[in-house]
């Protein structure tokens, strides 16, 4: 039995889409309304493209932090992450700029090469 009071253990959460998915993870408060927009904008813009290369989009704003146990590594932080298949960071920053280049950072990764290699699927 569940109760709406429980909280989800974020690195649990995140171990879930381990060797399935890449997670992009967003923590910040509601004030920074531009890293908001920018994220989202940048997930709506690129669907095809994110699906392809695997992005699991995790978002959490302002008091949605209360819903989750956060992990040393990640508490009182706010930014992007970009973590792997292994469940390990491979990037952080504390504004967009990573959106800018994540698809060629993830296009670097070993098993994203053997992905592309074995794709058929193209986004246009």
């Amino acid at each position: 039995m569940s109760s709406s009071s429980e909280k989800i253990n974020l690195e649990e959460y995140i171990n879930s889409f381990s060797w399935n998915k890449r997670v992009v993870l967003l923590i910040t408060e509601e004030s920074d309304a531009k890293l908001i927009m920018e994220t989202d904008g940048f997930f709506k813009r690129n669907r095809c493209e994110n699906e392809i290369r695997n992005l699991e989009y995790i978002r959490i704003v302002g008091d949605d932090v209360n819903n989750y146990v956060i992990a040393d590594k990640y508490d009182s932080k706010y930014g992007i992450w970009l973590i792997g298949y292994d469940g390990g960071d491979k990037f952080y920053t504390t504004d967009a700029s990573l959106l800018k280049e994540i698809h060629d950072i993830i296009d670097k990764m070993p098993i994203r090469q053997i992905e592309m290699a074995e794709q058929n699927k193209k986004c246009y």
